[in-house]
C-alpha cells in the first residue's frame, strides 16, 4: 500500500509500505480522510532520525474486515472514526483499561500495527472502531478525535454548566475546545487568538468574543468582559512555553479552573503565587477516556450528528495522499491560513 513516511527534518516521502499487521483481534480499515495534527508537526520540524511506518491518528475510514471472533454491531462496509492511540492500543484488560483510562494502560502496544492514518489502510482494535451516524461525512469523522480532546477537558476538568470560558489558543485545539464548551453548556467562551485567520474562524464557530491582544492585553479583555471578575474556567491549548500557563493564571476568577491540554517537552519555570493565592483548581487532562459512563469519542460524534459542533468548518486544505509533503508544508505555515489540513482518500 501506499502510505507517507517522515525521512529526516521537514521531509516526507510517499512510498509502498507494508501492509498493516495485527493479530485475531484487530480489523482492517480503508482509510478514507485523516488530519494532520499539531503533534505531527512538532517531530516534522524537529526530528531527523527517519521513520519506517507512516503515522497520523485523526482517522476515519471504512471497515474491510473484522476478527473472525468478533460479534458485535459492526460489519465490513461500515464507516468509522478511529481511537488509534488510547482504545486502539490498550490491552483491554490492566486495571486502567477496566477502569476506562486506557491511555494510561501499563502494558499498552508501542509499536501501531505497521501503520498510522498516513496510509491507504490501518489496523486497530475494534474497541477503538466508532460507528458514524448517516448524517456524518468521513471528513467529520476524521475531526472526532481532535473533538474528543476538547470534550475531555471540558468533562475531566468538570466545568460547571452556565460557566464563563476563556481558551488560550485558537489552533485546532482551542477551536474544539471552544466547540466543547458550548455545546456543554458554557454561558460565553472568550478566545484568545494568535493569527487573524483564527480570530475569525472563533468568531464564526460562536467565540462570545475573541482577543488578538498579548498577555496584558489579553488579560484586560477578559476581564473586562467578565466585570472585573475573571472566567470560572480557563482552558490552555497552547502548550510549548511558560507564557501561556502565567496569562491563564491572570484570566481566571478566585477559586476558578484552570485546565492545561498544551503539552510541554521540556521543564518550564512557572509561577505558583498567583494560583496558590487565589485557589485555583489546576487540572491536566490527556487524550480521551470514558468519564461518567461515557466515551468522549460517544460523546463528541453525537455533538457533531446533532449540529451543535460544526468541525468541518475547521478544514482549510484537502490533498490527496500523494500531495503528503506540499500537505505538511501547508499546515506547518500559518502564512497559508491553514487551521486543520486532510488527507482525502
Amino acid at each position: 500500500m501506499r502510505g507517507a513516511v517522515q525521512t529526516g527534518i521537514e521531509q516526507i516521502e510517499v512510498r509502498e509500505v507494508g501492509e498493516p499487521t495485527g493479530d485475531a483481534s484487530t480489523a482492517l480499515v480503508r482509510v478514507r480522510a485523516s488530519g494532520i495534527c499539531g503533534s505531527d508537526l512538532h517531530p516534522y520540524h524537529g526530528r531527523s532520525a527517519p521513520r519506517q511506518y507512516p503515522e497520523g491518528h485523526e482517522v476515519s475510514g471504512e471497515i474491510l474486515s473484522l476478527p473472525s471472533s468478533y460479534d458485535g454491531p459492526l460489519r465490513p462496509g461500515d464507516l468509522v472514526a478511529l481511537d488509534t492511540i488510547c482504545l486502539g492500543l490498550a490491552c483491554g484488560k490492566c486495571a486502567h483499561c477496566l477502569a476506562g483510562r486506557p491511555y494510561h494502560c501499563g502494558p499498552r502496544l508501542k509499536t501501531p500495527y505497521g501503520s498510522g492514518g498516513f496510509a491507504e489502510l490501518i489496523r486497530r482494535r475494534t474497541v477503538g472502531l466508532f460507528p458514524l451516524p448517516t448524517n456524518m461525512t468521513l471528513e467529520q469523522g476524521a475531526l472526532v478525535e481532535p473533538l474528543a480532546i476538547g470534550v475531555h477537558a471540558v468533562r475531566y476538568g468538570g466545568m460547571p454548566v452556565g460557566s464563563t470560558v476563556a481558551v488560550v489558543g485558537a489552533g485546532t485545539i482551542g477551536l474544539m475546545t471552544l466547540l466543547a464548551s458550548r455545546a456543554l453548556g458554557a454561558s460565553a467562551v472568550h478566545v484568545v487568538a494568535r493569527h487573524p485567520h483564527q480570530a475569525e474562524l472563533a468568531k464564526k464557530l460562536g467565540a462570545t468574543s475573541v482577543t488578538m491582544a498579548d498577555a496584558s492585553g489579553a488579560s484586560a479583555h477578559v476581564l473586562e468582559q467578565t466585570d472585573g471578575i475573571g472566567a470560572d474556567a480557563v482552558f490552555e491549548t497552547v502548550g510549548g512555553h511558560t507564557d501561556s500557563v502565567n496569562l491563564c493564571w491572570n484570566l481566571a476568577r478566585h477559586q476558578g479552573l484552570v485546565v492545561i491540554l498544551g503539552i510541554f517537552p521540556e521543564p518550564v519555570p512557572v509561577n505558583l503565587l498567583k494560583p496558590s493565592d487565589w485557589e485555583l483548581k489546576v487540572v491536566f487532562p490527556e487524550c480521551y477516556s470514558t468519564v461518567d459512563g461515557r466515551n468522549d469519542y460517544d460523546v463528541a460524534i453525537e455533538m457533531i450528528a446533532d449540529g451543535h459542533a460544526p468541525v468541518e468548518k475547521l478544514v482549510t486544505h484537502r490533498f490527496a495522499l500523494e500531495n503528503a509533503r506540499e500537505a505538511f508544508r501547508v499546515a506547518a505555515d500559518k502564512s497559508t491560513g491553514s487551521v486543520k489540513v486532510h488527507f482525502v482518500m
